[in-house]
């Protein structure tokens, strides 16, 4: 059965509204690489399949033009854009198995296992930040979330996981060394990029109880945020 998900966001620096169609499917096929393109956490892979030509994103990894590729469980996305090689795809398949060879197949980054997205596993790293004039620690956040609820602040922390262009924003893990009830982790989204390890204060919206669907449930977050030099 093919499930449908309906994403509604703003993806572009004029604030222009577009639809994104996500189609999750299974499906067993196998191509040659024509070019790809490597970011920090995705390859993005030009595969000829007999006389057509698609684009597919993966984990990133070591490939080469000519290469064969063997893959399954995709999920089509549909006016995709990406910010970090400012490229727009008509469609384009993140997919979530792949191998150079036929039976070896490795799981990629793509937030959806079929049909359920996999929320990332948080381990409490030794981390100390030195946080910026006015930033809220994390723990103060958790303890006090009511306070903070619609409200814009600064939180200081360090990147532990980054997961580009899901939903058509950019997810952060962040962690500044501080935990109240067992929560140590804020997640933030952000049309910005920056590299896991680095130390970033981040300004955007927080709110409470955010389903975005299909499991993703966040008791807290912080939206529309950007990085504050």
């Amino acid at each position: 059965m093919i499930s449908v998900l309906i994403l509604f966001a703003l993806v572009s620096c004029d604030n222009s509204s577009q639809q994104t169609t996500t189609i999750v499917s299974d499906f067993s096929n196998q191509g040659v690489i024509q070019e790809y393109y490597q970011t920090p956490n995705y390859t993005y892979l030009l595969m000829k399949e007999g006389d057509a030509e698609v684009w597919m994103a993966v984990n990133k990894m070591d490939v080469n033009v000519g290469q064969n590729l063997y893959y399954n469980k995709g999920a089509a996305m549909q006016n995709f854009h990406s910010k970090t090689l400012e490229r727009d795809f008509p469609i384009i398949y993140f997919v979530q198995e792949v191998s150079l060879t036929p039976n070896a197949n490795q799981a990629t980054a793509n937030p959806f296992e079929g049909d359920t997205p996999v929320k990332p596993e948080l381990v409490k790293q030794n981390i100390e930040v030195s946080h910026a004039d006015g930033a809220v620690t994390i723990s103060e956040l958790f303890a006090n979330k009511d306070k903070y609820n619609g409200k814009k602040i600064k939180v200081t922390g360090k990147i532990t996981k980054y997961n580009e262009m899901i939903m058509s924003r950019n997810w952060f893990h962040v962690q500044d060394g501080t935990e109240h009830d067992g929560n140590f982790d804020l997640t933030i989204t952000s049309m910005e990029v920056a590299n896991v390890g680095a130390t970033v204060t981040f300004e955007g919206v927080i709110a409470l109880d955010k389903d975005f669907g299909a499991g993703y449930f966040y008791p807290v977050i912080m939206e529309e945020a950007v990085v504050v030099k």
